[in-house]
Formats: structure tokens, C-alpha cells, sequence
């Protein structure tokens, strides 16, 4: 027993004197939270990482940057170089700390580097374990620096803004956005395109706190940030951009429209669908030698709001779902059409073919699926349910 007790002891001391292997000491640590990349002018990358700048615990109040106790709530450091790891090394030649990218929550890439090709920096962001594959990769729409920077009156540093408007997406489904993992298994497909969201940034609605107003100026406005749009790629490389209707429709078929509102043109009137749920199916079928795509969606919801003095009896509901099938349907070809246009099967029709027809699809359309995807036939079929009508049936009659 004794000697049993002495082994136990010994083991505790040396695990104890040892240590974790990777512990790295707080203040000697950056932590990074949110990556800009960039192509710059001489043809380097360009890195921006954004590191959190820790606060006074009970610090009070906030200044225009968001901080508080009227200090900054971030830092950015801007590094170059021949690839995306010598300029992320390179840092080491600005930043006293060693910085530490497993917190890391947000990649946003410029769309100048992702029209040019993303394959200078994808290797290294795949191969490093330090980068997190649940991470957000989003494409800025604008300047890059700007939007890194555009922290408005947030109490949060821009990148840790931006991932938590990401998370939830799904209150109006109107764009697509992909992680890191996700963007890059969706490279990596010969029957897939990838895609994700856009970032921008905008002068918002509230003035910058601490700015004097002068007669015949415009007051100075907060810079604002926006996740809106959907990129899409073919290969590498971005091609162009959904709009936010477009965005619903490749959510639509996607079956990843969890939540939103569809806003439904009446006849005299216009009334608020309230989505809770929905699905997809795709099933390709070939009829007198020509591929045909059928999309199939099946969405629940509740009325949301209508307008008052409207009678919502049997007849009128059986409108409102026909009318939530026809805006469901035009969503998904505005997808559907852009998705030809640009000639990039953003949508996953290759899948669906290839797991309906392996064999023609490995002999014949593997080989010229984008001439298929040109003029492929697609056929939609929505069902909408309303199965509620809030607190209320019919709205209240105005004097």
C-alpha cells in the first residue's frame, strides 16, 4: 500500500513540474480574433490579423471606438509577404507578443485576392492546425482595412461584431456563408462550387458620439458593418454575386432556410409570412433524352402581419399558400438563372446527377457538365402551410 502511495506521489510531482507542453502565458499571448488577407500592389500577400486588447475589469463607460472605459477594444497589425505564411511570420517583426490564431473566429478575404485565385493562401490556412475549421470565411466587398476598422459604436472589436451577426443568420436568411471547413471541402469538390458571404460597411443611421455638429455640415456618422450578398466561385475563383433574393433561392435549395420572412403580395394587400421551417429535395430525371432537374420544397410558417381590416377565412388561406408557393418558386429561379449565367453550379445540381445516374454521369456528363448545367431544365415545385396565425385570427377594423 505504501509503495503504491509513493508511485501516486510521484507521478503527481512530475505532471505538476512539467507542465502543459503548448501553455502559453497570458501576457505574453495576442490573441488573434479575427484575419484580414489582401493582395498587395507589389504582388504579396498582405495579412491583418485582429487582436483583442484586454479591458480593466469594472471599466466604465465607452468611447467612439467602442471601448471601454475609453480605450480601444482591438488592435490590427498589418504584415506582407511572398505567401500567406511568411507574411503571418512576419508579424513576429511588429507584434512584442506571440500571437495565438486557435480563437480566431473570422477570415475575411478581399474580393480583389479572391477574383485573382485563392490558392496562394488556402494551403496554409488547410494545413495549419492552429487555424479552426468552424472559423467564418467571408469576402469583403469593399476595402478591406476600412472594414476592419469599421467598429461604429460597438462595444466589440469588428471581427468578434461580425461573427456574432453571422450567428444569426438564420432570423432572415438572406445570404449564404460557409466556415472554413465547409469553403474548403466545397474547393476541394468536382461536383460542388463554393460560396459564402459578403462584408461591407456603411455610414449608419447614429452619429459618432463626441462629434461637434457645425452649421451647414453634415454630422459625422459611425462607420457600420453589413453581412448581405452571397459570392460564389467556380474553382478558386469568385465570379460574381447573389443578391439577397438570389441568396434565398440557393438557400432554398439548399434545404438551409431555417427562419425569415416572406413578404407576399396580395391582391389588396400585402401580408408578412413568418417561416419556421423548411425542406428540399432534389431529383433528377431524363425525359425524351433531356435532363431534367425537379426541385422540390416544403416550407411551414405563420402569418406574421397583415393588413388590418383583412378576413382571413379558408379561401384567403388557400391564397396565401398559393401565393407563398409562387414567391418561393421565383426565388429559386433567380438563383437557378444566375447560377447559369455565371455558368457555376453553386446549387449542387452535379451531386444530385451523379448519385441518380453514376454511370452516364462518369462516362458522359462529368466531362461536359458545364455546357449541361447551361441549359439544363428545372422544374419547381413549392408547398406552403400556413399553420398559424399568432395571437389573433382576423386583424382588428380601424375607425
Amino acid at each position: 500500500m505504501r509503495k503504491k502511495l509513493l508511485i501516486i506521489l510521484a507521478l503527481l510531482f512530475l505532471i505538476n513540474s512539467t507542465g502543459c507542453w503548448d501553455l502559453r502565458e497570458a501576457e505574453q499571448t495576442g490573441i488573434v480574433i479575427g484575419a484580414g488577407l489582401d493582395r498587395g500592389k507589389d504582388g504579396s500577400i498582405v495579412v491583418i490579423a485582429q487582436t483583442v486588447i484586454p479591458q480593466m475589469p469594472g471599466a466604465g463607460g465607452a468611447n467612439v471606438g467602442g471601448g471601454a472605459g475609453g480605450h480601444d477594444t482591438f488592435h490590427n497589425w498589418y504584415s506582407s509577404g511572398e505567401t500567406l505564411f511568411d507574411a503571418v511570420r512576419n508579424l513576429t517583426q511588429k507584434s512584442p507578443n506571440t500571437l495565438f490564431w486557435s480563437h480566431n473566429k473570422i477570415f475575411i478575404i478581399s474580393e480583389k485576392l479572391a477574383r485573382e485565385s485563392l490558392k496562394d493562401v488556402i494551403d496554409f490556412i488547410e494545413r495549419d492546425p492552429e487555424f479552426k475549421q468552424n472559423a467564418w470565411i467571408v469576402i469583403a466587398k469593399d476595402d478591406l482595412s476600412e472594414i476592419m476598422n469599421a467598429h461604429g459604436n460597438l462595444k466589440e472589436p469588428p471581427a468578434q461584431a461580425l461573427a456574432n451577426i453571422i450567428m444569426i443568420r438564420d432570423r432572415n436568411s438572406k445570404y449564404a456563408v460557409s466556415t472554413l471547413g465547409e469553403f474548403i471541402q466545397q474547393l476541394g469538390n468536382p461536383e460542388a462550387q463554393a460560396y459564402t458571404a459578403g462584408v461591407t460597411f456603411y455610414k449608419g443611421l447614429m452619429e459618432k458620439k463626441n462629434t461637434a455638429s457645425i452649421s451647414g455640415q453634415e454630422t459625422e456618422r459611425s462607420m457600420e458593418l453589413r453581412v448581405m450578398d452571397t459570392a460564389v466561385f467556380k474553382q478558386d475563383k469568385l465570379v460574381g454575386w447573389l443578391n439577397q433574393e438570389e441568396s434565398r433561392g440557393l438557400l432554398w435549395v439548399q434545404g438551409k432556410v431555417k427562419e425569415g420572412l416572406l413578404v407576399l403580395p396580395m391582391q389588396n394587400h400585402k401580408m408578412i409570412f413568418e417561416i419556421l421551417k423548411s425542406s428540399s429535395k432534389l431529383e433528377p430525371l431524363i425525359k425524351d433524352g433531356q435532363l431534367i432537374m425537379k426541385v422540390q420544397v416544403k416550407v411551414d410558417g405563420n402569418i406574421g402581419e397583415i393588413t388590418p381590416g383583412t378576413k382571413l377565412d379558408e379561401k384567403h388561406i388557400q391564397e396565401i399558400e398559393a401565393q407563398i408557393a409562387k414567391t418561393v418558386e421565383e426565388q429559386i429561379m433567380t438563383a437557378v438563372s444566375r447560377a447559369q449565367e455565371l455558368n457555376t453550379d453553386f446549387l449542387g445540381f452535379a451531386s444530385a446527377v451523379h448519385r441518380a445516374f453514376p454511370r452516364l454521369w462518369n462516362q458522359e456528363l462529368s466531362q461536359q457538365w458545364s455546357e449541361t448545367l447551361k441549359d439544363i431544365e428545372v422544374e419547381v415545385s413549392v408547398e406552403g402551410r400556413v399553420r398559424g396565425t399568432g395571437l389573433i385570427t382576423n386583424p382588428v377594423k380601424l375607425k
